[in-house]
């Protein structure tokens, strides 16, 4: 399964290694497509590919982390 994910740090969040845990954590392979992060917030594009399962873990960690995610739609590649 492939899922394509938009997440949002908050301020508190940027110092953490939250991407690094879920190298890691999970058997998942992920790809950074874009990302922008400032001291006071970030985002990034992630597209995963695993078990279903495990990137719906992947997802809970993240926002147990205070990470916002939501599926993006269409090609991320692109722009």
């Amino acid at each position: 399964m492939q899922d394509r994910l938009h997440l949002t740090f908050p301020h508190e969040r940027i110092p953490d290694p939250i991407i690094c845990e879920v190298a890691k954590k999970f058997d998942v392979i992920f790809s950074i497509r874009r990302a922008n992060v400032s001291h006071e917030a970030g985002w990034m594009d992630l597209q995963l590919e695993g078990d279903e399962a495990e990137i719906e873990r992947v997802v809970q960690h993240l926002e147990s982390r205070g990470v916002r995610v939501d599926p993006i739609e269409g090609d991320i590649v692109a722009g």
